[in-house]
């Protein structure tokens, strides 16, 4: 036997603090196509009001010259919010004065601070009453999912490790090539709209077997981690671990450049779904 407890419900608004970042070219304080449409989803966003808005660099110029980049970048981002009185906002430039991230393209940003109004709901137990329910149901976000990526995250199930075959870095570094933040930002579009998802990232090398003494699997898990907690991914739904040349697809040393590339990767583990 089930019950139904009819609740008295009361509602009242409430105020978080969140924030939202987008991501800039080098040298540059206009967003580039990719950014603008991740840019336009904040805009969409109702009952919001944004306390402060703070451009940064990286640290490839002068101070001077960073921190008029970081503040032009902030205005930037200021002169597209629909914001009727834009002076009660706080604009500022840290330029390149704050803990640098390995993978510099995560350092070209603007971070908006704002108060997002939050309905909260609260109940009072009424009336009891016997009924039979079915049991609930989770199911995925599936809607259009236009990546080969994204597909094969919502076709996978736990356990699956799924390749990020188009993550490049450049060499012996942790920074992504530009051309793969796109395929990144795919990764934190199935994410974002899939919170029961938790995955492990892991790193892999190639050319020099066993353990890497400078750590580059693990560093360059760390900027993946580093990526997607920025767009807004919760830490919680992540782990990660470098596995240097340990678990090579083909025998070390390898053949050719294609054997190199397939050992030299980064992979997700789907931890939960």
């Amino acid at each position: 036997m089930r019950y139904l407890i009819l609740m008295l419900t009361l509602s009242y608004s409430a105020y978080s603090q969140e924030k939202f970042t987008v991501y800039f070219d080098t040298d540059k304080y206009v967003l580039n196509e990719n950014q603008n449409k991740i840019f336009n989803s904040f805009l969409e966003k109702k009952d919001i009001k944004v306390k402060k808005v703070t451009g940064f660099c990286d640290f490839r110029a002068s101070n001077a010259y960073n921190y008029q980049l970081g503040l032009n970048r902030a205005n930037s981002i200021l002169s597209l919010l629909d914001i009727s009185n834009k002076s009660d906002v706080e604009v500022i430039s840290k330029g390149e004065e704050f803990k640098q991230k390995s993978d510099l393209s995560l350092n070209r940003k603007v971070e908006i601070e704002y108060e997002l109004n939050k309905v909260v709901v609260e109940t009072i137990p009424t009336k009891e009453i016997d009924i039979i329910t079915e049991p609930a149901k989770t199911e995925l976000v599936v809607d259009e999912y236009p990546t080969e990526l994204q597909k094969r995250i919502i076709d996978s199930k736990v356990g699956d490790k799924i390749l990020l075959n188009n993550l490049n870095f450049f060499v012996r570094t942790a920074e992504f090539y530009p051309e793969s933040i796109p395929y990144l930002e795919d990764l934190y579009e199935v994410l974002e709209k899939n919170p029961n998802i938790k995955i492990e990232i892991q790193g892999h090398i190639c050319c020099t077997p066993g353990r890497d003494v400078e750590e580059f699997s693990l560093r360059r898990c760390i900027a993946v981690y580093d990526f997607l907690v920025d767009y807004g991914i919760s830490e919680d739904r992540m782990t990660y671990v470098g596995f240097d040349a340990t678990q090579p697809l083909y025998p070390i040393p390898e053949k050719n450049e294609e054997e190199r590339k397939a050992n030299r990767r980064v992979e997700i583990l789907i931890l939960e779904k």
